[in-house]
């Protein structure tokens, strides 16, 4: 069987381009009601609740989220849904308890550094709002990798400087739209986009189950180890138990603070209706990690009974695991509908790119350029460094996706690079929030702990009988306890000679 025999035919690539045009058509519509910088980036904060909840959910299942995690059930099987089990009890948490995202929407602050400054000072948003950009700029650097990995599986065109210049033109749409409707034009996608692909995804889940048999997903095929495939601290899984405590505290702090997401909290009609998007998303959240694991681990049974398709990701020369998921829908799902799906989840890039788009250029705009400007911007001003911003880190991704290969796996770059902001913005927000001892001195340790985390995408994190101090788990952790340590010992040692940030508390 050859690896990238596929199904797509001429009528799913006219599924695909006529459905990836729509966006820029809703960007170009809505730009008439961008008057001001809070309609551009946080939609007028006149988000109600199933729209938060369908845009949230268009937001964070885009494609590299797709890719990721069927590649986390391409590798490991069962025992990957612990990474969304522990998730969804995260976000139902905060959901619940309105921990964070509640008073945040009641400081009406649009990013997260804003609450910096109001808590500590603005040199401590200017330190956190660069570090925010770093960390976020560098988490999205891979998804256009994971989405030329897509396309090459699912339309079975194997020239990679081909795809590099779809994915290319996509990313343009995608700056395009998104620089002339900002969040509004965001929310609209999203909302189509979650509407198309949660349908595609239920009906995709159906054909991939009934090819592989409902039977043999819980079974571990015969070249993998029992035990490994369905428990993720057994020895041979992959995991371990430092790492589902790292997933506990990334997922944690993640779902509270990651800038794309709670844009979506801060972009609600009141605090009310932010605790409630959580709590109502939690499901959409499990959904969107245990489907695409589903099909990873259906592809991988497929595979794995093909002896030639198998041999493919196998020795010197395998193909990157990422490929599994996009080779078996290609081969089990019929043309016209594989066109569907494939439209559905190039609308998720997109989707996915705006917003974070979005959030990397507001946080540029709001808490580096304008607290260093002495006199006060406009908003015309700070929309047109905005939109300048967006179309720069679009630049930046097209010469860092495309290129650079890192060596960890996909979701594990995404979890250490997050942990360059997230240690620091959850040790940070939450004490700003929550203890009247932090300190500015205690937040700015905090915030340059983050940077540590740049080292679990070094070369050492991989290959066999990597030493565990090494490994990117084990820096990830290490991370957050630093952030947290520096952030007590800061504020004890060195704490705020005045009583800033009263109005934060």
């Amino acid at each position: 069987m050859d690896v990238f025999a596929t199904n797509f035919q001429t009528i799913d690539w006219v599924i695909v381009c006529v459905y990836i045009c729509i966006p820029v058509v809703i960007g170009i519509i809505v730009k008439k009601y961008i008057r001001q910088l809070s309609d551009f980036i946080v939609a007028g904060r006149s988000l109600k609740l199933f729209i938060a909840i369908a845009t949230l959910t268009g937001t964070e299942l885009g494609l590299v989220t797709v890719m990721y995690n069927s590649e986390l059930g391409f590798k490991h099987g069962l025992s990957a849904f612990h990474v969304g089990i522990i998730e969804t009890f995260c976000i139902l948490a905060i959901g619940l308890t309105g921990f964070i995202v509640y008073k945040l929407r009641q400081l009406r602050v649009m990013t997260i550094p804003e609450f910096y400054e109001m808590r500590f000072g603005r040199n401590v948003r200017i330190v956190g709002g660069i570090i925010l950009a770093l960390g976020g700029i560098l988490n999205m650097g891979l998804f256009l990798q994971a989405g030329a990995r897509f396309m090459m599986g699912v339309t079975g065109y194997s020239n990679p400087a081909g795809l590099k210049l779809f994915m290319s033109a996509m990313l343009i749409m995608v700056l395009v739209y998104t620089v002339l409707g900002g969040m509004v034009s965001v929310v609209l996608n999203d909302f189509m986009q979650f509407v198309v692909l949660s349908i595609g995804m239920l009906i995709g889940s159906l054909f991939a189950i009934s090819k592989v048999g409902w039977e043999n997903l819980f079974k571990a095929p015969a070249t993998v180890d029992s035990a490994s495939w369905f428990n993720p601290i057994s020895e041979g899984s992959g995991f371990g138990s430092l790492y589902v405590i790292f997933m506990v505290i990334l997922t944690f702090s993640a779902g509270a603070l990651w800038q794309s997401g709670t844009l979506r909290a801060l972009s609600a009609k009141s605090p009310k209706v932010a605790k409630q998007l959580y709590a109502w998303s939690s499901v959409s959240y499990l959904a969107r990690r245990v489907i695409p694991m589903l099909w990873g681990i259906c592809a991988f049974i497929f595979i794995s009974q093909s002896p030639k398709l198998l041999a493919a990701f196998q020795g010197p020369d395998a193909l990157n695991s990422q490929f599994g998921m996009p080779v078996f829908i290609a081969k089990v799902l019929p043309s016209g509908f594989l066109g569907l799906i494939a439209a559905g989840m190039f609308a998720a890039f997109m989707s996915t790119h705006d917003s974070y788009l979005l959030s990397w250029s507001s946080v540029i705009t709001q808490d580096i350029v304008a607290p260093l400007k002495k006199d006060k911007l406009s908003d015309k001003s700070r929309l047109l460094i905005t939109r300048i911003c967006i179309v720069a880190i679009g630049m930046f991704l097209l010469i860092w996706g495309l290129w650079f290969e890192a060596p960890v796996s996909l979701w594990n770059y995404m979890a250490v690079t997050g942990t360059i902001y997230l240690a620091g913005a959850f040790t940070v927000v939450t004490a700003g929030l929550y203890w009247k001892k932090a300190s500015k001195t205690g937040a700015k340790i905090a915030l340059y702990a983050g940077l540590l985390a740049i080292l679990g995408i070094g070369p050492w994190t991989t290959g066999e009988n990597v030493p565990f101090y090494l490994s990117d788990k084990f820096i990830g952790v290490m991370t957050f306890a630093i952030a947290f340590l520096g952030m007590i010992i800061g504020s004890l040692i060195f704490p705020d000679k005045t009583k800033q940030g009263e109005a934060a508390r």
